[in-house]
């Protein structure tokens, strides 16, 4: 998988979504109190997500 911006920015870094698994304390209502531990990559990042280049916000073109 390869990421590139369309403006041509030598940028080497995007943001993208990916599901993780974390271990959190909660209070008695179930709302977060802390993250005790990050256990497990759900879905890492999908060609198939939006990514963005960090450096100028463009939407990435992504290939497999």
């Amino acid at each position: 998988m390869k990421a590139t911006c369309p403006n041509g920015c030598e940028n080497t870094t995007y943001s993208t979504t990916v599901h993780v698994q974390e271990l959190w304390e909660v209070n008695e209502s179930g709302d977060w109190v802390e993250t005790l531990e990050n256990l497990d990559i759900s879905f890492p990042p999908s060609p198939d997500n939006l990514w963005f280049c960090r450096k100028c916000g463009a939407k990435a073109t992504v290939t497999e």
